[in-house]
Protein backbone atom coordinates (compact mmCIF):
# COMPACT_ATOMS: atom_id res chain seq x y z
CA UNK A 1 0.00 0.00 0.00
CA UNK A 2 1.29 3.51 -0.95
CA UNK A 3 1.09 5.97 1.10
CA UNK A 4 -0.08 9.31 0.19
CA UNK A 5 -0.02 13.18 1.82
CA UNK A 6 -2.91 13.86 3.82
CA UNK A 7 -5.01 16.58 2.19
CA UNK A 8 -5.45 19.81 3.82
CA UNK A 9 -9.43 19.21 4.47
CA UNK A 10 -8.19 15.45 6.13
CA UNK A 11 -5.49 17.20 7.86
CA UNK A 12 -8.20 20.10 9.04
CA UNK A 13 -10.31 17.01 10.02
CA UNK A 14 -7.62 15.08 12.11
CA UNK A 15 -6.90 18.66 13.69
CA UNK A 16 -10.36 19.52 14.82
CA UNK A 17 -11.27 15.62 16.21
CA UNK A 18 -7.70 15.65 18.55
CA UNK A 19 -8.91 19.64 19.65
CA UNK A 20 -12.07 18.31 20.53
CA UNK A 21 -11.12 15.35 21.95
CA UNK A 22 -8.73 17.04 24.03
CA UNK A 23 -11.71 19.81 25.27
CA UNK A 24 -13.96 17.59 26.15
CA UNK A 25 -12.08 14.76 27.13
CA UNK A 26 -9.13 16.10 28.82
CA UNK A 27 -6.77 14.90 26.79
CA UNK A 28 -4.24 17.20 25.80
CA UNK A 29 -1.60 15.08 26.21
CA UNK A 30 -1.49 14.35 22.58
CA UNK A 31 1.31 16.17 20.90
CA UNK A 32 2.84 15.83 17.31
CA UNK A 33 5.12 17.45 14.64
CA UNK A 34 3.35 16.64 12.11
CA UNK A 35 0.52 14.57 10.61
CA UNK A 36 2.15 12.18 8.57
CA UNK A 37 3.54 9.78 10.08
CA UNK A 38 4.65 6.32 9.65
CA UNK A 39 2.43 2.97 7.89
CA UNK A 40 1.26 0.20 10.33
CA UNK A 41 -1.17 -2.49 9.48
CA UNK A 42 -2.14 -1.28 6.43
CA UNK A 43 -3.12 2.38 7.85
CA UNK A 44 -1.68 5.06 7.70
CA UNK A 45 -1.19 6.42 11.00
CA UNK A 46 -0.76 9.98 10.97
CA UNK A 47 -0.53 10.68 14.63
CA UNK A 48 -0.62 9.42 18.58
CA UNK A 49 -3.35 6.46 17.89
CA UNK A 50 -4.97 7.82 15.41
CA UNK A 51 -5.46 5.86 12.26
CA UNK A 52 -6.59 7.18 8.74
CA UNK A 53 -7.17 5.25 5.79
CA UNK A 54 -9.87 5.49 2.82
CA UNK A 55 -13.56 3.83 2.93
CA UNK A 56 -15.67 3.85 -0.48
CA UNK A 57 -13.15 6.53 -1.47
CA UNK A 58 -13.41 8.92 1.48
CA UNK A 59 -10.86 9.77 3.49
CA UNK A 60 -12.07 9.01 7.68
CA UNK A 61 -10.34 8.52 10.75
CA UNK A 62 -10.84 4.82 10.96
CA UNK A 63 -9.62 4.11 14.98
CA UNK A 64 -8.49 6.21 18.34
CA UNK A 65 -6.10 3.77 20.33
CA UNK A 66 -5.86 6.01 23.04
CA UNK A 67 -9.46 7.27 22.99
CA UNK A 68 -11.88 4.66 21.26
CA UNK A 69 -15.06 5.92 23.08
CA UNK A 70 -14.93 8.99 22.02
CA UNK A 71 -13.50 7.87 18.31
CA UNK A 72 -17.18 5.39 18.64
CA UNK A 73 -19.02 8.32 19.96
CA UNK A 74 -18.52 10.44 16.69
CA UNK A 75 -17.33 7.96 14.08
CA UNK A 76 -19.44 5.12 14.78
CA UNK A 77 -22.99 7.73 16.22
CA UNK A 78 -23.11 6.05 19.55
CA UNK A 79 -24.03 7.84 22.01
CA UNK A 80 -23.80 5.68 25.07
CA UNK A 81 -20.17 5.31 24.49
CA UNK A 82 -19.73 8.39 26.49
CA UNK A 83 -22.74 8.78 28.43
CA UNK A 84 -21.56 11.79 30.24
CA UNK A 85 -22.06 13.80 27.46
CA UNK A 86 -25.84 14.41 26.17
CA UNK A 87 -26.81 13.94 22.67
CA UNK A 88 -27.57 17.12 21.58
CA UNK A 89 -23.60 17.73 22.46
CA UNK A 90 -22.42 14.53 20.92
CA UNK A 91 -24.21 15.97 17.12
CA UNK A 92 -22.96 19.35 17.51
CA UNK A 93 -19.53 17.62 17.84
CA UNK A 94 -20.32 15.38 15.12
CA UNK A 95 -20.83 18.29 12.84
CA UNK A 96 -18.09 20.22 13.51
CA UNK A 97 -15.63 17.71 13.67
CA UNK A 98 -16.69 16.09 10.47
CA UNK A 99 -18.24 18.60 8.20
CA UNK A 100 -16.37 21.61 10.09
CA UNK A 101 -20.08 22.79 10.42
CA UNK A 102 -20.89 25.28 13.37
CA UNK A 103 -18.65 26.80 15.76
CA UNK A 104 -16.37 24.86 18.54
CA UNK A 105 -18.56 23.45 20.74
CA UNK A 106 -17.73 23.97 24.27
CA UNK A 107 -17.96 21.12 27.02
CA UNK A 108 -20.48 22.14 30.04
CA UNK A 109 -18.41 23.63 33.47
CA UNK A 110 -19.10 19.64 34.91
CA UNK A 111 -16.91 18.46 32.26
CA UNK A 112 -13.84 21.07 32.34
CA UNK A 113 -13.24 19.94 35.90
CA UNK A 114 -10.18 18.32 36.58
CA UNK A 115 -11.07 14.32 36.97
CA UNK A 116 -11.52 12.77 41.05
CA UNK A 117 -8.42 11.10 41.88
Amino acid sequence: MQVRELKQDEKDLVWRYVHCAGLWRRKRHRTFASLESDLRAGYEVVADGIAVGEQSGEPIILSDAKDPEFFAAIFKNDNSAIPEVRALDLERLRGYIISGEGELPMPPPRLRKPPLA
